[in-house]
Parts: C-alpha cells; structure tokens; sequence
C-alpha cells in the first residue's frame, strides 16, 4: 500500500507541467521574457506620466502663484510650487510603474526616482552647457562662473524624488 502511494506521488512529480519540459525551464523562460517587457512598460510609463504631470503642475501651479501673488521677480524664487509638484509627480510616477507591473511596488517606485534624477541632472547640465556656449558664441575668452552647487538642495531634492517614489509604489498595493 505505501508502495503504490509513492509510486503515485512519484508519477505526479514527474509529469511535464503544461506547455514546457520536466524542469520547467521553458514555462520560466516565458515568464521571465514577458516580465522583462512588464518592466520596462512599467518604468518608461511611469517616468513619461510622471514627467508630464510635472510638467503640468509646476505650470500651473508657477501661474496660479503669480496670479496670487505677483511675479516674484527672480528666477529661481517659486514659493515651493516645483517641491510639491516633483514630490506629486513622483507619487504619481511610481504608484502608475507599479501597477503596470502588477508587482515589486517598491522597487519600481525607486527605479522611476531613479529615473527623475537621471531626466534632473541632463537637464541641469544642458542648462549650464547652454550658459557657456552662448558665452562662447559671443567670443568671450573668460571662464563662465555658473555659481556654486548647492550640495543641500541637490541631497534634499534626490531624497525627495526617492521618498516620493518609494511611497507611490507602496500605495498601488502591489508587492
């Protein structure tokens, strides 16, 4: 009798599973092709939405501080408008990566804030890239001061997009 039932459990065991061989790897090899499209679907389309509610927010909400307020006269003074845009937009980016997904909330979240970093610095840089070629175009021959980093808003703004990306991963409820 216990030798028919492991005879049994024995055949179950060794059964192809359906579509692939005994070993499973070409039901893996599935997955694991399908999942790789899932991420990059997941990130490219949570870092687009993001970006382009960025995009919106900080317009609108540049515009509805100046109507308010009047124009503040400085280029870099927004009353925080682009903080709380960035930290929405990044919720927004991460929680939108993860759902596409449909799993690993937290670490699509990161890799969106990742993502909004990245987009950050190569914006940054063509910003400063622009300052000094047109300094060049007009034919000065003098180093170009761009000002000096600040270290403190660069820390806190890529500790925001992370906080802000990690959040928004772990509210689509996806684990």
């Amino acid at each position: 009798m216990a030798q028919q039932q492991r005879t049994r459990m024995q055949s179950r065991t060794e059964r192809a599973p359906q579509g692939g061989r005994r070993d499973g790897s070409a039901v893996a090899e599935r997955r694991t092709t399908s999942t790789w499209r899932q991420y990059v679907a997941g990130f490219g389309g949570g870092l687009l939405a993001g970006e382009a509610v960025l995009l919106l927010l900080s317009n609108l909400g540049s515009l509805a501080a100046n109507a308010a307020f009047g124009p503040s006269g400085g280029q870099n003074i927004d009353g925080g408008v682009v903080g709380v845009s960035t930290l929405v937009a990044v919720l927004f980016g991460g929680w939108l990566a993860a759902r596409i997904v449909g799993r690993v909330g937290l670490y699509m979240g990161i890799a969106v804030a990742i993502g909004f970093i990245f987009w950050g610095a190569i914006f940054q840089f063509l910003q400063e890239a622009q300052i000094v070629a047109s300094s060049i175009s007009a034919g000065g021959h003098k180093l170009v001061d761009l000002g000096p980093m600040d270290m403190g808003s660069l820390v806190m703004g890529d500790l925001l997009a992370l906080f802000g990306g990690s959040v928004g991963g772990l509210l689509s409820g996806r684990r």
